[in-house]
Order: C-alpha cells, then sequence, then structure tokens
C-alpha cells in the first residue's frame, strides 16, 4: 500500500479533443485565422494507438460537447482492433500499448458498436453507450491481417463468445485490409527481425479512397461502399485450429498467439476508473477467431487488393519469431514448376499460373477496376498500383 503524490489527472487529453474540436467547428478561432461557421463537419483519423483512443473517446461519451451539439461527424479507426487503452482511468498510461499478455486495461467488454449481453457477467453494453443519437458519427473501422492475429479483432463484429456474425451499427462500416501487416514493409525489403521477410502488401490505396467515400457519407449522405470482413457463418472466420495453411516448406503457422484474458480490476473500476485488484484477477480468455485461407495461404474476406487477389506470394499478418508482434509475412511462389517440385511447394508456381507478365498486368487491372467501381479505390491510382505490380514480378521473376 502506498500513497501517490501529485499523480498526472488522466483523461484530460478527451475532453481537450472534444472541446479543441468543438471551438473550431462551432465557434470562432481569430489566432488561426477561422471564422465562425468557416468549418461545416469534423473528421477524424486514428492510427493504432490513436484507433483506441478514439474508440475510448466514443465510449466515454467525448463526441457529445458541453454545449450537446456534435463534434466528430465521421472517423476512421484504423488498426484499433478491439481494444481500447489506458486513457480515463487512475495512473493511466497512455502511451502504453495493448497487448493481452501484459494485463493492463484495454481488452474488456464491450467491443462492438451495438448492445450485446457478455454472457460471463450479464451485463449489457456498447461503444455507443454514453452517445446520445444525435452525436453519433459516421465510422470506419479498419483493420490489418495483424490485428486479427495479434488481438481477438474480430470480437467488433461477432458476438462475445465467438460463435456467432454481428453486424456493425448503421452509422458504421467495418473493413479487413486482406493479407496486410500493421504497417506494410518495404519492397524489396531484407529479413529483418522475424524468420520471413515483412509483409509488403500495401493498403495504403484503400485508405485514400475510403477517406473520401467517408467525406461524402457525412457531407452529402451518399452511401459508403459494403462492408467487407470475415464471418463466422460462411465460414472464412475461424477458430486458430481450424486454419487450412497450405504446406509451405520451411513456414509454420503460429500455434500460441496473444490470447485475451477477462480480467478483474475491483469493483470500482468500471464505474471510476480505479484500479484496486493489481494484479488483476484472471477470470476467463476470450475467444481468439482468424481469417480463413485459400490454397495459397492468403485470406479469403475482407478487401483484397489486386496483389493478392492476382497473386504472386502468399502474404500473412504474422511472422513466425518475430519480436515484432505488427509483422507479417512475405512468402514468395516458386518461379517455375521445377523450383516448387525441388522444394516441396505445395502452391502454384508463378509460370504454372501466368503465361505472360502482359497477362498478369491485365489481370491485376481487371481486378482494380472492380475494386475502383465499387469504391474501394480510386481510378488516378490505377496506374501506380500497375507499376507497382510490375515491379513485383520484375523482382520475383528476375535471373
Amino acid at each position: 500500500m502506498f500513497v501517490s503524490q501529485g499523480p498526472p489527472l488522466a483523461g484530460l487529453g478527451l475532453a481537450a479533443m472534444r472541446d479543441t474540436v468543438s471551438q473550431l467547428k462551432y465557434g470562432s478561432t481569430e489566432s488561426l485565422g477561422i471564422s465562425a461557421g468557416a468549418i461545416d463537419h469534423a473528421l477524424a483519423f486514428g492510427d493504432s494507438q490513436a484507433g483506441r483512443f478514439l474508440r475510448n473517446y466514443i465510449y466515454d461519451g467525448f463526441n457529445e460537447d458541453e454545449a450537446h451539439e456534435k463534434v466528430f461527424d465521421g472517423m476512421i479507426i484504423h488498426t484499433g482492433s478491439n481494444a481500447r487503452g489506458s486513457f480515463n482511468h487512475r495512473f493511466a498510461q497512455p502511451s502504453r500499448a495493448i497487448d493481452a499478455n501484459y494485463f493492463y486495461p484495454g481488452d474488456q467488454f464491450p467491443f462492438s458498436d451495438v448492445f450485446q449481453k457478455d454472457p460471463a457477467t450479464g451485463i449489457e453494453d456498447s461503444l455507443f453507450r454514453d452517445v446520445r443519437p444525435g452525436t453519433v458519427p459516421k465510422i470506419f473501422y479498419t483493420n490489418t491481417s495483424t490485428e486479427y492475429w495479434r488481438l481477438p479483432t474480430a470480437l467488433i463484429h461477432t458476438t462475445v463468445d465467438g460463435t456467432k456474425d454481428v453486424p456493425p451499427a448503421d452509422t458504421s462500416r467495418i473493413y479487413l485490409f486482406s493479407g496486410t501487416q500493421h504497417v506494410p514493409a518495404q519492397f524489396p525489403e531484407t529479413r529483418s527481425n522475424g524468420l520471413r521477410v515483412g509483409n509488403p502488401n500495401d493498403y495504403t490505396w484503400f485508405l485514400r479512397s475510403l477517406l473520401l467515400e467517408l467525406n461524402d457519407w457525412v457531407r452529402d449522405g451518399n452511401l459508403p461502399p459494403e462492408s467487407r470482413y470475415p464471418l463466422v457463418g460462411d465460414g472464412t472466420l475461424v477458430e486458430l485450429e481450424a486454419l487450412r495453411f497450405p504446406l509451405i516448406p520451411q513456414v509454420k503457422r503460429p500455434v500460441e498467439v496473444s490470447r485475451a484474458y477477462r480480467l478483474d480490476y475491483g469493483s470500482e473500476f468500471e464505474s471510476s476508473g480505479i484500479i484496486s485488484k493489481e494484479p488483476p484477477e484472471r477470470i476467463g480468455v476470450f475467444p481468439f477467431l482468424v481469417p480463413q485461407v485459400t490454397v495459397d495461404g492468403n485470406e479469403i474476406a475482407g478487401l483484397r487488393s489486386p496483389g493478392l487477389a492476382v497473386p504472386l506470394a502468399t502474404h500473412t499478418g504474422w511472422n513466425p519469431y518475430s519480436a515484432n508482434a505488427s509483422q507479417g509475412s512475405y512468402i514468395p511462389f516458386a518461379r517455375n514448376r521445377a523450383e516448387r517440385e525441388a522444394s516441396g511447394d505445395a502452391r502454384l508456381s508463378v509460370e504454372e499460373r501466368y503465361a505472360s507478365r502482359e497477362q498478369y498486368l491485365g489481370l491485376v487491372a481487371d481486378e482494380a477496376l472492380i475494386l475502383i467501381g465499387n469504391g474501394y479505390l480510386l481510378s488516378a491510382d490505377l496506374s501506380s498500383i500497375l507499376k507497382s505490380a510490375g515491379a513485383h514480378w520484375d523482382y520475383l521473376m528476375r535471373d
């Protein structure tokens, strides 16, 4: 037992965000040259820890200002996973990344933005518990494959026991960027601290288009593209043991993952943010579900980039023996049948898949045009996507 002296006040960042954006949106800020009424709408983008901050911001009711007006009209909560974070409780540590093994606050129920009952406690709750109907923002939840492998991200769209799908609120969309890691790796890249080379599958083209789609939804009411994520109901979201990863030489999928535990921090934690049990009591474990894969090891569901839909490699959100839990893997196909058979690779080689570089690029273009037509990619990015695909082919098929 000890008595603290002069601890910093936790949670001020949430209030500061609310009040600053509200002032910019509804008031005037002459020192910045912003007159009253100059800003019609406000959008937020939070990546990783900042994404968890936005989930906490919503849950604690900060999107309603002191005049009961909506603060943010739209949000992209990117790689925020299922978690909140250490932002608004006694002795909070906002810079601490969430990892289920550390037993710090962040992985506690609720996970989705629709009300659910926790079967273990009987409590009904939602991320929108303190959000008045007139202050609900439009939200895109975007995650990479790494989030599904690092934390139980699937809980944002399943029941708490992981047995059924739960669609998001009508004001939300959920997108998995299939076959990606937390931040895309450089290409080409030498091996770093993992067994495999990092995953370069780029999702930033999706983010560019989705930002404009969110803006159109907020400003003009135009509905954005439909959610794209794996489902329990169609078998594209499965327990770890049911993953059908192919036989690839010297590659084994992880058998141990970072499970999220039900933790009891004491009776005052939920109501007052006071941890009275330290360390917390472990009272259970949350289900852990991952996206199912094709015979090539690439994820079936979600937003599949043209380079994943027309693959030259297996792209995963995990990397065996990596000290960096946010790193994925890039595992290229053999160039031809002889190389594949010599190594014992079950995946078809590049030359067994595509007759030529030109055919490959044509297939990539076809996939990109479908995604452009559905609003997931920008037509202005097509040339860059094809240039990147061509560079990938040239690198892999070099002498």
